[in-house]
């Protein structure tokens, strides 16, 4: 059964940026082969995108993009964060990094990649000048991790993938060391644009209906994204979905690359004007930027 299509009354409610993609690899002031998904947070009024870059030995590496309005990103001549030698699940690399701020400190889980499979890591820094590692948090094989931005009854809370369930799970920790009360909280449904597998996008939107998630969702190897909004006070409960995504590929760009068609967010910036910035991977190849609202990503997801 095809994908359902977007209607063309809701085409405007996210808007590509015109200087799209705002990061490519000719950006990138060292050898690397391709750059991909970015984590995104906004300090002390500019912006740092935490990106993905895969050297031309196919490992990939973090390294911190940063701009003044959200748009020209410079990139320094170094990485802020490799695969570490002595972490045998990182052999292969880190990947998908997501920037969650809770106090004043600043978490990214990420994907560490090996010959076991994805597992999640968890890092922790206030400036990205010292990043520590916390480990690896969930055993291979995992992937796709969210924090949420605040805690719940105490407890931190985490989105991710399990490799083999194809849907999106949730997990509680204490100490951001040991996690439990695993539980499936979002599959794929039959038949849509996210049939084949959903996992988590950006990190989660508090909001008075909910928390908001753009998450991703895979059908006929076609990323997209879409909305999805949880309970506030029980984050495991699905209160709705859309039915249509947001984002589909579309421009050159997005279709072509190293893996085609493709968008993939792993982080959204709201503004104090309530205006969302939404940076995302296109084809595994380039950074982008698409703009909307808070007001239109809450009303759509109640209203589709």
């Amino acid at each position: 059964m095809p994908s359902k299509v977007l209607p063309k009354e809701l085409e405007s409610i996210v808007e590509r940026h015109e200087k799209n993609p705002i990061i490519s690899k000719k950006d990138v002031p060292f050898a690397c082969a391709y750059i991909f998904n970015a984590g995104a947070i906004k300090l002390n009024g500019k912006y740092a995108l935490l990106v993905r870059v895969e050297d031309t030995k196919r490992k990939s590496h973090f390294t911190l993009a940063s701009s003044d309005n959200g748009i020209d990103f410079t990139i320094p001549k170094s990485y802020v964060f490799s695969p570490s030698h002595k972490e045998p699940c990182e052999r292969y690399g880190v990947e998908d990094p997501r920037i969650t701020k809770i106090g004043n400190k600043l978490y990214f889980p990420y994907t560490a990649h090996s010959s076991q499979g994805p597992a999640v890591g968890l890092a922790v820094t206030t400036n990205f000048k010292k990043i520590d590692r916390l480990g690896i948090i969930l055993s291979p094989a995992d992937k796709d991790a969210v924090l949420l931005p605040e805690k719940v009854d105490d407890e931190y809370v985490l989105y991710h993938r399990p490799s083999s369930s194809k849907s999106m799970w949730i997990c509680y920790s204490k100490d951001l060391t040991y996690w439990g009360r695993n539980k499936c909280v979002m599959k794929p449904v039959a038949g849509s644009w996210d049939s084949e597998k959903v996992g988590a996008g950006a990190v989660p939107i508090k909001t008075e209906e909910g928390w908001l998630h753009i998450y991703h969702g895979i059908s006929g190897n076609v990323y997209r994204l879409g909305l999805a909004m949880f309970d506030l006070k029980h984050p495991s409960k699905l209160i709705r979905r859309s039915e249509n995504y947001i984002l589909a590929p579309e421009k050159d760009y997005e279709r072509v690359g190293g893996v085609n068609n493709v968008v993939f967010t792993c982080g959204a910036i709201v503004e104090n004007n309530k205006d969302v910035k939404i940076y995302y991977g296109a084809a595994d190849t380039c950074i982008c930027l698409a703009t909307t609202t808070l007001d239109k990503l809450v009303d759509f997801v109640k209203r589709y």
